[in-house]
């Protein structure tokens, strides 16, 4: 149990570290540019199963399978996390 609770604490504090490197740099992009769209690369490793448990995926059917249930489920997670993080700098 111990173990399974630092797991989520090292992943909670790994998406706030995101969260925030994206906050902050949405906001420099905001002030000192004049760029209004920016491409963050989120979805990448789901599209092209750049995850390290897709090398061992039983077939290649089984680990398209994984990478379409990724990328349906995406909006709930990193780029939902992406969006919240620099809606705020418009």
């Amino acid at each position: 149990m111990m173990m399974m609770m630092r797991n989520i604490v090292v992943l909670c504090l790994f998406c706030l570290i995101i969260f925030v490197a994206m906050y902050l740099l949405s906001k420099y992009i905001n002030e000192k540019t004049d760029t209004r769209v920016i491409l963050s690369g989120e979805g990448a490793d789901e599209i092209m199963q750049g995850y390290i448990y897709f090398h061992k995926a039983p077939s290649p059917a089984e680990a398209d399978t994984e990478s379409l249930r990724l990328c349906r489920d995406l909006y709930m997670y990193d780029v939902l996390r992406g969006d919240r993080s620099t809606a705020a700098w418009g």
